[in-house]
């Protein structure tokens, strides 16, 4: 068993020999992917909070929680005795969008349903004035579905927006929303009429894309222009959706500028245009908001939720959503017995534990602690930047970055990369000061091990 109060990472090598079997015999018949090669975790081990064993006893404190989808970190006493308690039944997936199952003679809480799940969606949305969620496996199907329904409620095929640097996923759909690596879409198939705005963040006035001098020599927007009915170039009915993540999680943590990411929603409203917050990454208390957007006072029409999750969904209004069955389907995310179960139990832990609160608390040490890493490192560390829990420092060349990651795992924390040179910092949501210091301490170390 681990104390969660007293552990402390402790690495003999990495990557260990037991790491290096493990690896060469998935290698030998996995695809290639960005898997991590020096180490790999026995789920078997002592794990608790941040922290896991690896398969050699290294003891790891892991601050990326498998990209936000692991929200409450290891072994969180609740998820386990739901996922005992669920886990005897077989099977434990079935075609959920074809039948509906539950636990006894009525819809009480003792066990929770994918339908307590569709509740508990539309219960954390109330602020949009949500009434309908629909579950999906992964992150990439819930965008899949998004634009699908606006193309339906538009009623037409027209133009998808979509931003500069964003990642929406990998199926061929939302792989055409992606501007973020050249690797994403390269050689593959695209859906036609997605056009790309600069992203609206503002970082000085002599990289600034999103504003720019008008034809009256007024500041207008890039989008606003395109759109105007004096110079524009696309008429505002001929747009389906416009689809953003209000912080940009493969692009590279990028935070937008508040004025200019609320002007990409009211032009939306102003021309009754669609839009989707991608939430996959950011939302489900990562910012210490459930929804990242709430962060900028906005309020989009559906919201694509993920990863924390534990499955997927499309959650919106109701008007946006096809009266015909059929239209939207997914055989497995609702059928997902146990995972629809443990997403349920994650939103309840969140809200019972206040965790939402924890997130600005310990994000604003978080984020105070890189500051002073970056002052110590001006000439390796070139921004630092975040919300809530969602955080990310930026390196100035991707070499250094593949040396502060190597670095930091051989003292027992592991950290992600996202963008071409940022690292991404992802506690969980329940993480200690203690734990933020741990990090600290490994972190400042590592540094000084670059040139």
């Amino acid at each position: 068993m681990m104390d969660r109060e007293t552990i402390e990472p402790k690495v003999k090598k990495i990557p260990g020999s037991n790491a290096k079997k493990w690896v060469s015999y998935h290698m030998k018949y996995a695809s290639l992917s960005t898997y991590n090669p020096y180490f790999v975790w026995d789920r078997k081990a002592p794990a608790i909070g941040p922290f896991l064993t690896d398969v050699d006893s290294n003891i790891i404190m892991d601050f990326c929680s498998h990209v936000g989808s692991a929200p409450l970190g290891y072994n969180n006493p609740a998820l386990t005795a739901m996922s005992r308690e669920l886990g005897g039944i077989d099977p434990d997936r079935y075609a959920g969008a074809d039948f509906i199952s539950g636990y006894g003679h009525k819809p009480d809480l003792s066990l929770p349903t994918p339908s307590h799940l569709h509740h508990k969606l539309i219960e954390i949305t109330k602020q949009f004035r949500f009434d309908q969620a629909f579950l999906v496996s992964t992150g990439t199907e819930a965008v899949e579905n998004a634009i699908k329904l606006c193309y339906q409620a538009r009623k037409n095929y027209g133009y998808g927006i979509c931003f500069d640097g964003a990642f929406h996923g990998r199926t061929l759909g939302a792989l055409s929303l992606n501007r973020s690596k050249w690797q994403h879409r390269a050689f593959y198939p695209q859906v036609p009429k997605v056009i790309s705005f600069p992203y609206p963040l503002i970082k000085d006035k002599n990289n600034n894309q999103w504003y720019k001098t008008g034809r009256k020599g007024e500041k207008i927007s890039v989008l606003a222009e395109t759109l105007s009915k004096d110079c524009g170039t696309i008429k505002p009915e001929e747009i389906s959706y416009i689809i953003i993540e209000p912080v940009q999680g493969e692009g590279g943590y990028n935070v937008p500028t508040p004025d200019a990411f609320r002007e990409v929603f009211d032009i939306a409203q102003q021309h009754d245009i669609p839009i989707i917050s991608d939430e996959i990454q950011a939302g489900m208390g990562r910012t210490g908001k459930w929804w990242a957007c709430e962060n900028f006072g906005v309020k989009p029409d559906m919201i694509c939720a993920g990863k924390a999750l534990r499955v997927a969904a499309a959650v919106g209004k109701k008007d946006l959503f096809p009266k015909e069955d059929g239209r939207v389907s997914s055989t497995w995310a609702e059928g997902n017995a146990i995972s629809t179960a443990v997403g349920y139990k994650t939103i309840e832990i969140i809200q019972k534990e206040r965790l939402l609160d924890n997130a600005i608390k310990m994000g604003k040490i978080l984020r105070e602690k890189l500051e002073e890493i970056q002052q110590k490192n001006p000439q390796h560390i070139t921004d630092v930047r975040g919300i809530g829990l969602m955080d990310a420092f930026e390196i100035s060349d991707a070499k250094k970055r593949k040396k502060i990651l190597y670095e930091s795992l051989k003292r027992g924390l592991l950290l992600a990369p996202c963008g071409h040179k940022t690292i991404r910092v992802l506690p969980p949501l329940d993480v200690k000061e203690r734990e933020i210091n741990l990090f600290s301490n490994i972190l400042e170390d590592s540094m000084k091990k670059l040139k």
